[in-house]
């Protein structure tokens, strides 16, 4: 990204100052419970937030989870070609296993390889999205170095008898979509049951054309989600959740067995399903218990479809993963202006493959505190956890934020906080890749943050240094998992959302310094500079939405020899409402068709860009 691109970007937080930007009449107070474990407003988080509200979702129309949280600060990936293909997630340039994320409250993820599925989560199921940036070990333990991501399932809520809603869609590259929702309940029952149906054609995935490499790599993906709520009485409720998603998604690879490579048309055959049951209780006015009990599994086989006739019997490996999580959580309210929180956590990871672990299960007790003091204009926070992992031992996280407003719309804020993270089954046990020896990564951040919230709108900027100690990532060069001595991640995020003349305007600029500590050596994959804009418009049935964003280049290797080049994306979306029942959307990714390159492969060149995509998609919602 050149200067005068950032020039241009930044020119929209100039104009946050200006006559232009009018008062928002109707600016909500947003509240999430991620960050602290408790519900509390975001202008009160000591903590740099991002949320998207199911109203966003619907303005940005995106095709999949990725598209939504690129649109974040701080937030970057690397996908390995079309829908359905293997992705990495890095928060504030830390590394894509460094983010836990959860759904409805529940951690979620491969304990072979560490990343959670993003693909097995459709935006049509998501009511919001809470992304936390700097660690949070100190409330989650293990993964939460980077931050955390927690999404919230749709709900369909109505407390007047049942409600059905359809939608069905038709795009480019032969896609198709429908949903179909039922919900309904009363004042102390809620329930709803949805269920998500896509298929695509996608695109060729790499650059190859060699053998059967050329041919499209197709996606399919069915997804279920179920809620159920009850309010027992005004001093104890109960909330159940189960959501799965069952994909299968196409990709160029050679297919091997005893030494031998074969050609193939490999696919990979993955299901998420995530349960849980919550239960909040009020013993007493000021103290609020919840105890939970979740198990969330990712189970992926590899197929082969044989090319080479020698290949018949060749089969590709399965990897199931189950998590088990139980927790009791403890918040006592002290006085008028003070919180603490205390609770308790088990987990159980479980492997099962047919390959060969040296180890299939692990366990992990984390106990944690946090104490939340408001002194009017001075608030504070300190956190601490102590986990006993059955591989690493005990290890120990801390946490502390003062935040101090300057003025009624302006506060500084200063965090310390302490990370943990513990080496995947891949890391330690992957036959002929994984090291048994590797240790548990640690991190120390620091941050300092600005902070503005005025009536007509928000802006932010932060800066961070993140320091990782024994850094676990993949190495080309050599085939598996380096341990270097350490990284050095720091960075600055500015950001703004107003209004200019009726049309909604939000941006933000990410820039990161991301470097091995020894070697001085760029981090791979992670882009030095980030910039999104979002504008749109609502006007009597109309709602129309553009945006931009701008990443720079990058390294595919650690030895940052080999660059890939920086890109721009433009994508639209209009809706139009018929009427109260009917809804007409149109979504238009990369406009211009950009062809760019995010990552490569060993054997088959460049992963490729999907190019340009259209969606139509018409929603029925009956009164």
């Amino acid at each position: 990204m050149n200067k005068t691109t950032l020039a241009a970007v930044s020119s929209i937080f100039t104009l946050a100052t200006s006559p232009l930007f009018a008062a928002d009449e109707s600016h909500i107070e947003t509240t999430i419970v991620t960050a602290t474990r408790t519900e509390q407003s975001v202008a009160d988080i000591l903590a740099p937030v991002t949320v998207f509200e199911r109203a966003d979702i619907e303005r940005i129309q995106p095709n999949d989870l990725q598209e939504l949280l690129s649109r974040a600060v701080g937030v970057s990936f690397v996908r390995n070609g079309g829908r359905g293909a293997s992705t990495s997630l890095f928060l504030r340039g830390n590394q894509s296993n460094h983010t836990l994320l959860m759904i409805d409250g529940v951690r979620i993820g491969s304990a072979t390889n560490g990343a959670p599925a993003l693909t097995n989560i459709p935006p049509e199921l998501i009511e919001r999205v809470e992304i936390v940036r700097g660690s949070r070990s100190s409330l989650y333990g293990s993964e939460a170095i980077g931050g955390v991501i927690n999404i919230i399932t749709r709900k369909y809520h109505d407390t007047d008898g049942l409600k059905p809603m359809i939608q069905l869609g038709v795009g480019t590259q032969g896609s198709r979509k429908a949903l179909v929702a039922v919900s309904g309940g009363n004042e102390q029952t809620q329930a709803n049951i949805s269920v998500l149906r896509e298929e695509t054609d996608g695109v060729d995935n790499t650059a190859s054309k060699a053998g059967v490499s050329g041919d499209k790599d197709a996606f399919e993906q069915t997804a279920i989600n179920a809620t159920f709520s009850h309010k027992i009485n005004d001093a104890a409720e109960l909330f159940a959740l189960y959501q799965n998603s069952k994909t299968e998604s196409d990709y160029d690879n050679n297919c091997r067995a005893g030494g031998v490579t074969y050609a193939c048309s490999p696919y990979t055959e993955a299901e998420v399903s995530i349960a849980n049951i919550r239960g909040k209780f009020r013993p007493l006015d000021s103290w609020l218990l919840t105890l939970s009990a979740g198990e969330s599994k990712d189970q992926s086989t590899i197929n082969y479809r044989y090319v080479d006739p020698a290949a018949i019997g060749v089969s590709g490996d399965t990897f199931d993963t189950t998590r088990r999580i139980y927790s009791l959580q403890n918040d006592v309210m002290i006085g008028e202006h003070h919180v603490l929180t205390v609770g308790a956590e088990r987990s159980l990871d479980h492997v099962e493959s047919n390959l060969s672990y040296g180890e299939v299960d692990r366990g992990n007790k984390g106990v944690y505190a946090q104490w939340q003091g408001d002194f009017g204009a001075l608030d504070a926070l300190i956190g601490f956890r102590k986990d006993d992992n059955d591989q690493f031992g005990k290890n120990e996280t801390k946490n502390v934020s003062v935040g101090y407003d300057l003025v009624d719309e302006i506060k500084l804020i200063g965090s310390y906080g302490e990370g943990y993270n513990a080496p995947t089954f891949n890391d330690l046990y992957y036959p002929f890749y994984g090291v048994d020896t590797l240790n548990p990564e640690t991190s120390k951040n620091i941050e300092l943050e600005l902070r503005g919230n005025h009536q007509w709108g928000d802006w932010g900027v932060a800066r961070f240094e993140n320091k990782v100690d024994n850094l676990i990532q993949y190495n080309p060069a050599t085939f598996g998992p380096d341990q270097i001595e350490g990284a050095e991640i720091k960075g600055w995020e500015f950001s703004v959302a107003s209004e200019i003349l009726d049309w909604s305007v939000k941006a933000n600029i990410s820039l990161l310094d991301a470097i091995d500590a020894n070697s001085g050596l760029d981090l791979r994959r992670r882009a030095d500079k980030q910039a999104n804009l979002d504008v749109g418009r609502e006007w009597q049935n109309w709602s129309i939405n553009g945006s931009l964003r701008l990443v720079s280049s990058r390294f595919e290797d650690t030895a940052n020899t080999d660059e890939l080049g920086g890109y721009g994306l433009v994508d639209s979306s209009v809706s139009y409402r018929v009427n109260e029942e009917v809804k007409l959307q149109l979504a238009l990714k990369n406009i211009f068709d950009k062809e760019y390159v995010s990552a490569r492969s060993f054997s088959f060149g460049d992963y490729l860009s999907i190019g340009r995509e259209a969606m139509l998609s018409i929603t029925y919602t009956p009164k």
